[in-house]
């Protein structure tokens, strides 16, 4: 066994990078202790025991005092329709462990770069979509798992927010890439007086870096939200994206409408067709700052986050519509 010890630390010694040690994920399955409780007294003492997070998530102060919130819990805890999803939510999720890996994978690769992180706890919970899908701050983030229970599950989220094109992107694969975008905003340096949509565009371009950076495994699709077929067809078809942004000179478009139609979620870009997608801003501040990241190896992932120069990173990116690196 010593001699064992002993060779595995010579391996890390000469391969550190593999040998890295994730940080631990506090992981707290909220939403099996609600689904346990069935009576008002219980539901009250839940949200008494836990009641920043009620604070958070149900935006209630005091939540164990609030009466018609603990009624409510208490109604959707026994609904027989709810706790078939909550079932099916279990059985989707099971153990959490790809998660939970993924999580730890990102916040040990946040810490190096960025030593004052300090790793959140997480928390899941299930409502009958209650909350919101996702909360994400500096010590804490709740995910309500449902939402994410994927398009299999009894119920799904419903409403004008949730069209078939943002309902695709409700499936567990998202959870982590989401979260860690979130995190993102805590470390990119904007500057407020710059209105252009470039602006815009590369702090997106900069979030989506950053997650790609701390998740290096997960699929770009799950980090712009894109479908397979749409990151390939805008990928080849970049250089008409391009020329659309420059004859229409919209780099530097302060018009919060115009900004919207190519920053904002949509079905797709009208403007430049229909096989276009939505926020095709987004995606093309991603392709002007992997450019100017992938050509400047000196430019740490923290320096590139603290750079609040959106028109000098645009401009030494050299990034003109092509698809060659």
């Amino acid at each position: 066994m010593r001699l064992q010890t002993a060779l595995a630390g010579i391996f890390c010694l000469f391969f550190s990078a593999s040998c890295t040690k994730n940080e631990d994920v506090t992981l707290i399955r909220l939403d099996q202790q609600l689904f346990s409780t069935k009576s008002s007294d219980s539901v009250r003492a839940f949200l008494n025991q836990h009641s920043a997070i009620a604070q958070l998530y149900f935006n209630a102060n005091g939540a164990g005092n609030d009466t018609a919130l603990v009624q409510e819990l208490t109604n959707r805890v026994n609904n027989p329709a709810l706790n078939e999803l909550y079932k099916q939510v279990e059985a989707e999720f099971g153990d959490m462990a790809d998660l939970k890996k993924e999580l730890g994978e990102a916040f040990t690769n946040i810490k190096k770069d960025f030593p004052d992180f300090r790793p959140p706890k997480v928390a899941t919970l299930v409502t009958g979509f209650a909350g919101p899908d996702l909360v994400v701050t500096d010590s804490l983030i709740i995910i309500g798992i449902d939402y994410f229970a994927g398009p299999k599950a009894k119920y799904r989220p419903r409403g004008p927010e949730f069209p078939e094109y943002i309902l695709r992107r409700y499936q567990k694969e998202y959870i982590a890439p989401a979260i860690v975008f979130s995190i993102s905003d805590k470390y990119n340096a904007t500057n407020r007086s710059d209105q252009t949509m470039l602006a815009d565009m590369v702090y997106y371009g900069k979030g989506y870096v950053f997650t790609k950076t701390m998740l290096p495994n997960v699929a770009d699709s799950l980090i712009i939200g894109y479908s397979d077929k749409q990151l390939t067809e805008t990928f080849n078809a970049q250089d008409v994206v391009w020329g659309h942004f420059i004859d229409n000179q919209l780099l530097y478009q302060t018009n919060p409408a115009i900004k919207q139609r190519y920053l904002n979620e949509r079905p797709f870009t009208a403007e430049i067709g229909q096989n276009c997608p939505g926020a095709i801003g987004r995606w093309l501040g991603w392709r002007i700052v992997s450019f100017y990241h992938d050509g400047h190896s000196s430019v740490s992932i923290a320096d590139l986050m603290r750079n609040a120069n959106a028109r000098q990173i645009f401009e030494e990116s050299g990034y003109k519509g092509q698809t060659q690196e």
